[in-house]
């Protein structure tokens, strides 16, 4: 098998929040799937968005792996209206 390389940008295709403590997680957790910019669709972890979904359609940037491994990613302009928040 071979190493991939994609990213690190990427659009979300799918966006949800776990308000139920899963394993030793704390909710809320936001996840969401990404498309990401010449790579797969990835299921992936939300640091910066608050307690609620991205946008479908939202830019995001993968910023790493968590704690566990799993990938993360950041809403791409964090901090305006167009970060990629649903309105609560």
């Amino acid at each position: 098998m071979e190493r991939a390389t994609f990213g690190p940008g990427g659009t979300v295709w799918s966006s949800t929040v776990l308000r139920i403590r899963v394993a030793d997680r704390k909710p809320p957790a936001v996840l969401a799937y990404v498309d990401f910019d010449e790579g797969p669709r990835a299921l992936v972890h939300v640091d910066g968005a608050g307690d609620g979904p991205l946008l479908v359609g939202s830019r995001v940037r993968l910023v790493g792996r968590d704690d566990r491994g799993d990938p993360m990613v950041t809403p791409a302009a964090a901090g305006d209206r167009s970060d990629g928040r649903a309105p609560q």
